[in-house]
């Protein structure tokens, strides 16, 4: 059986001596940062061939098009998002550091 590891998220990207290096996290468990994000620990590190990247970056491409055929993800509007952004108020500036 092929092994299987869950991950939160992407941590890091980087091109190291011509592979690509992906690593991995999890959130870890800390009760004293309850209320709080989790800290994340690292869980996996992927390292591939450019080509091999782009393969699976073609996978990902096609996953994220079945998603938004199936209504599972949506695409935001960036005209919206430009929208919402202008629509919160700005921070206090002082005339000091203008």
């Amino acid at each position: 059986m092929a092994e299987q590891h869950f991950v939160d998220g992407i941590e890091n990207v980087a091109i190291i001596a011509g592979n690509v290096r992906v690593d991995f996290y999890t959130y870890g468990v800390d009760p004293e940062t309850s209320g709080k994000e989790p800290p994340k620990e690292h869980n996996l590190r992927l390292v591939m061939s450019p080509e091999a990247f782009l393969k699976s970056w073609q996978s990902h491409n096609q996953l994220l098009q079945e998603l938004k055929k199936r209504g599972l993800v949506t695409q935001r509007d960036s005209e919206q998002s430009e929208e919402q952004v202008s629509a919160e108020p700005s921070p206090a500036t002082s005339p000091n550091f203008a």
